[in-house]
């Protein structure tokens, strides 16, 4: 009967450090592909483009520091570019939705999207599809 019971125990301990395991890395496993991945995606994006003056669409919030950085960086650089508020646009927000994206700043250019704020990202995305104003 002990032998039982430490079996018992031995395999309730295995079920719970098994089932913490994977709520850890299930929780974190977005963040890791998105890191393999990085930031720069391919892809036709030209839909985010149409009917806006600009050859570059931000699309962020409002209240998001990792936005307001992007918007900066962009006009720092003298880069005219589509700044969509998804959280003051019922129409903004349908249209990131389309990009399948979690978070924000998303920069959108007609065959590249950069998730996330990373300048060598912004960088290369304006280097090959955006002339300077």
């Amino acid at each position: 009967m002990k032998q039982q019971i430490k079996n018992w125990m031995k395999n309730v301990v295995l079920m719970a450090v098994t089932v913490t395991a994977a709520i850890a890395i299930g929780g974190n496993l977005p963040h890791f592909i998105n890191q393999w991945r990085g930031p720069i995606r391919s892809g036709d994006f030209s839909a985010h483009l149409e009917k806006k003056p600009h050859r570059l669409t931000l699309y962020g919030t409002s209240t998001c520091p990792h936005c307001q950085s992007a918007r900066t960086f962009l006009k720092q650089a003298g880069i005219a570019f589509n700044d969509v508020l998804i959280d003051e646009s019922k129409e903004a927000a349908l249209s990131f939705k389309q990009l399948h994206e979690g978070g924000v700043p998303v920069l959108v250019s007609q065959n590249k999207m950069v998730v996330g704020f990373d300048e060598n990202a912004y960088d290369e995305i304006i280097k090959n599809h955006v002339v300077k104003q």
